[in-house]
């Protein structure tokens, strides 16, 4: 892939958010993630029941690397950091080996869709999900 096209795959996601709920947002229990192209690139999780998040944790990196793979584009988190908000507070102790951002139809946003790629087993839990293609709701921000 061309350092030109890798460009054009970060312009096309810059300044754009990403979110999707398993089974939905008003579900007793529920699974959320948002991903977000604002400063580089975060993948923000939480698990919830009722009211109450049990779980919550962020992978983020200032940069990304591109690569394509047929017709998908795989986002890889260059020098990641990781965050659990929940259930216990803590810096970097979530590992972030193994795992990447899969898109396909990048740059049509009706047809856009992504799969998470997560092949390390301490990754916490309930997770991982969303790793079919999934529509995720494309979220709008006004000034």
């Amino acid at each position: 892939m061309s350092n030109d096209e890798e460009q054009l795959v970060k312009t096309e996601l810059e300044n754009r958010s990403f979110r999707q709920f398993d089974l939905s947002k008003d579900a007793n229990k529920r699974k959320g993630v948002i991903l977000d192209f604002f400063t580089g690139v975060s993948l923000w999780a939480q698990y919830s029941e009722g009211n109450t998040a049990l779980s919550e944790w962020e992978i983020l990196a200032d940069d990304y690397r591109v690569e394509k793979a047929g017709s998908e584009y795989r986002i890889y988190f260059d020098a990641p950091r990781s965050a659990q908000i929940l259930p216990t507070q803590c810096d970097n102790c979530i590992e972030t080996s193994g795992i990447s951002i899969s898109i396909r139809n990048l740059f049509d946003s009706e047809k856009i869709r992504f799969k998470l790629n997560i092949d390390n087993d301490n990754f916490p839990g309930p997770f991982p999900i969303f790793e079919s293609w999934t529509k995720f709701k494309e979220d709008e921000y006004f000034d």
